[in-house]
């Protein structure tokens, strides 16, 4: 285990949530490692409903992305909740201007938090027959005299395996792609999540994987009429996940290993790597929650590669500002600021979800970061309010005081050059008086401003 201290508590709460207030940090510094991954882990799955939506009024598309954003930027119980939720929605990418329906998204965002702790198998159940799903890759239109390949392609390329493990070799094949969508076939959207009509079911003999030490032939399928799931030697979840790779290793614990790792540490990490974090994983019968405990327990989660090679995307940057900086507000315009850097709740820009790393910081998407640091430091209105004075250490007496003090909450007073520190010192021009109205609402705000378009403020 690594020395426990602010700077490690402080990179927890960022990665696993959306960073930490101030007295958080230092509440999860004085615990141990293990305690404070234990009480990120802890909570139950959660419930939340979400607000009441029409299921075809755009404004309850804002309605709903309004109430997920100000969760995110408020949970503290459950923030990992929230952001395996947000990774689920990049995961299953699902656009709501294919489905166009606000509850059928706002059922599958409930699905994300209520199982995306648990088991991996469950959840791709759950999202095989979830409503949004079948109707965004055409899952209620396949059926067994007209097959659809669109979902069974993606959840074995998307989803569950990868197009080819890491020596080049295909996992798949296009018959297999055909076998698993005519397993996939019957479903029809009924109530909250699809069914199985039998009329639409091919009842038929399928083969997967043929020729390979996995081979499986039978009436393959996911789920009964009764919505009971198929025995595991012909439900082709279960067989997925029995796939290996020319390793001869279990390729969905690496494929969501790697990708997990990825999202919550540093991209391209070495295969040895992902074989140790996804030993518990295997062995504990896929629970993401034992996968995201050995990946915070692991030392290489808080090296130095760790904490400064990946780019926050907006929602990690805006929401980590607003903790850190202790802003308030009903948060109402959260959504639109995430859609300006180039994040738009329920619309990911194809199948594939966002693409990661510097795209996050292309010319215009960094442009609208910078506005929403302007925004963020003049806040002043009760979508976003920014209190100053609370900015200020205590008995605070020079500009270089107050500079660490707004350094240190954003947690890049150490990684910051020391001339950009004094580009902030100098923009007090001397001033020392920080009661003084005045200071804190032009001084003190044009600093947070500046603060907040650090380029160390960006990755984590």
């Amino acid at each position: 285990m690594v020395d426990w201290n602010e700077e490690n508590a402080a990179h927890l709460l960022s990665r696993a949530g959306f960073g930490g207030k101030p007295q958080e940090v230092a509440r999860y510094a004085k615990r141990s490692q293990i305690s404070c991954v234990a009480v990120l882990l802890r909570p139950k799955p959660s419930r939340a409903k979400g607000p009441g939506v029409d299921d075809k009024d755009t404004d309850s598309l804002i309605k709903l992305a309004q109430w997920w954003a100000k969760r995110m930027a408020t949970q503290s119980s459950r923030r990992v909740d929230e952001k395996m939720a947000l990774f689920w929605h990049d995961h299953f990418a699902t656009q709501y201007s294919v489905v166009k329906n606000v509850r059928e998204m706002s059922l599958q965002n409930r699905t994300f938090r209520e199982f995306g702790m648990g088991s991996f198998h469950r959840l791709c159940w759950e999202i095989t027959r979830d409503r949004a799903m079948l109707v965004f890759l055409d899952g209620k239109d396949n059926k067994a005299n007209k097959v659809n390949e669109n979902y069974g392609r993606e959840l074995m390329e998307l989803f569950v395996l990868g197009e080819a493990d890491r020596n080049g070799v295909a996992n798949y094949t296009q018959t297999d792609v055909e076998e698993i969508s005519r397993a996939l076939t019957g479903y029809r959207v009924d109530g909250d999540r699809g069914v199985i009509r039998n009329n639409r079911f091919d009842d038929g003999d399928k083969t997967l994987f043929a020729g390979t030490s996995f081979e499986t032939t039978g009436n393959l399928g996911v789920e009964t009429t009764l919505g009971l799931p198929f025995a595991p030697d012909v439900n082709v979840i279960d067989i997925l996940f029995t796939h290996r790779d020319s390793d001869g290793a279990l390729t969905m614990p690496r494929f969501l290993g790697r990708k997990l790792w990825e999202y919550f540490v540093y991209p391209d990490p070495d295969t040895a790597l992902i074989d140790e974090i996804t030993a518990n994983f295997i062995a504990g019968g896929f629970i993401i929650e034992d996968l995201l405990r050995s990946i915070f327990m692991h030392d290489e989660f808080y090296s130095d590669e760790a904490k400064s090679s990946s780019v926050r995307n907006p929602v990690e940057y805006a929401i980590s500002s607003i903790r850190a900086l202790e802003a308030r507000g009903n948060l109402k315009e959260l959504p639109f600021h995430f859609d300006d850097m180039g994040m738009t709740l329920f619309e990911p820009p194809s199948v594939n979800g966002w693409p990661q790393g510097l795209p996050w910081l292309s010319s215009g998407q960094f442009l609208a970061r910078l506005d929403f640091a302007q925004t963020c430091a003049s806040g002043r209105a009760s979508t976003l309010k920014l209190i100053p004075k609370k900015l200020v250490p205590k008995n605070a007496t020079t500009a270089s005081e107050v500079v660490d003090g707004i350094l240190h909450r954003l947690q890049i007073q150490d990684s910051i050059p020391s001339d950009a520190r004094q580009v902030l010192i100098d923009y007090f021009d001397g001033e020392t008086d920080f009661k003084d109205p005045v200071v804190l609402e032009t001084k003190v705000r044009g600093a947070v401003a500046l603060a907040l378009q650090l380029p160390e403020v960006h990755v984590h």
